[in-house]
């Protein structure tokens, strides 16, 4: 079960999301309709920690095995999500494919019919990418640090390494 609560009209959200780098390139996943990509990933269930959420997510999502190799980014962010008050919880892994990787693009459906792309974009072409701060911190090269930022409205209110 989804670590997903909405409570007084604010739904809460723990995410967590895999940033995998091959050739320059930066896989992307975008979900059903969307005009952008983003990271592959998803919730953390109930009673499962957030290294074992990212491997199972990106297995689901991409059919890829990967391995961890730090923790870059943690996130509080606070948005609006079809008029739906949100407050997220994310953080973000750096990854490392266990598999021969295959740069080539695909569509695939989920057993609940989300329609993914995949697609692997060039760092420097991340221009329909989300989230902003992410984008950033990836063209202009990942952390030796964890940065811990919260957003809200899409602007970084703080910022901390």
């Amino acid at each position: 079960m989804d670590i997903e609560l909405e409570k007084y009209n604010i739904r809460f959200k723990y995410r967590v999301s895999g940033i995998a780098i091959n050739n320059n390139k930066l896989l992307c996943v975008k979900i059903n309709d969307n005009d952008f990509f983003c990271l592959p990933g998803g919730h953390v269930e109930l009673n499962e920690d957030s290294k074992e959420a990212i491997i199972r997510e990106f297995k689901e999502e991409t059919d890829m095995n990967v391995s961890i190799k730090r923790l870059l980014y943690v996130t509080e962010n606070f948005f609006y999500s079809k008029r739906v008050k949100c407050h997220e919880l994310g953080l973000y892994y750096l990854l490392e494919l266990k598999d021969k990787v295959d740069l080539k693009d695909y569509i695939k459906k989920e057993q609940d019919g989300t329609l993914l792309e995949l697609k692997w974009i060039s760092i420097n072409q991340l221009d329909k990418f989300k989230p902003d701060f992410l984008k950033q911190e990836i063209i202009k090269g990942l952390t030796n640090n964890i940065k811990h930022f919260v957003i809200k409205n899409d602007k970084i209110i703080q910022k901390e390494s």
